[in-house]
C-alpha cells in the first residue's frame, strides 16, 4: 500500500505540513488583513514546468495588497498565460471578491479575467 508523503514547509515563520501531489498551505498574510492567512494552490506540472519563480505567491499576495489597499487575499493559484507562469489571486475587498493575474517572472498585475 502506497502511503502519502508528507513534508513540512515554513511560511512566514508557520511550519505548514503539505502532502506531496497537492501543494495547498497556508500563508501569513498580515499586511492590511483582518485574516489569518491564504490559500495556496500549485499544480505539480505547472511547477515542474516553469520550475523556481521569481514571484512566488506570498509576494505575489503582497503585491496586490499593495495595489488594493484593504484586500484580504483568499487564494493564490499557479496558472499559466501566454505561455509563462502567472499567480491567479483572489481577494475580498469592501465585501466583494476580485481576481487579478500577477505575472510570475516580473510581478507585474496583468488583470483579471475580464481584461
Amino acid at each position: 500500500m502506497r502511503r502519502p508523503l508528507l513534508i513540512a514547509v515554513t511560511v512566514a515563520g508557520v511550519v505548514v505540513p503539505l502532502a506531496a501531489g497537492t501543494a495547498l498551505a497556508m500563508a501569513d498574510d498580515s499586511s492590511r488583513s483582518t485574516g489569518s492567512g491564504f490559500e495556496i494552490e500549485i499544480d505539480p506540472e505547472l511547477d515542474a514546468q516553469f520550475g523556481p519563480r521569481p514571484v512566488n505567491a506570498v509576494q505575489a499576495a503582497a503585491i496586490v495588497t499593495r495595489r488594493f489597499p484593504g484586500a484580504r487575499v483568499l487564494e493564490a493559484e499557479l496558472d499559466e498565460r501566454g505561455g509563462g507562469p502567472i499567480w491567479e489571486v483572489e481577494f475580498r475587498l469592501n465585501g466583494d471578491e476580485d481576481k487579478v493575474d500577477v505575472d510570475a517572472v516580473t510581478g507585474a498585475i496583468l488583470g483579471g479575467d475580464d481584461d
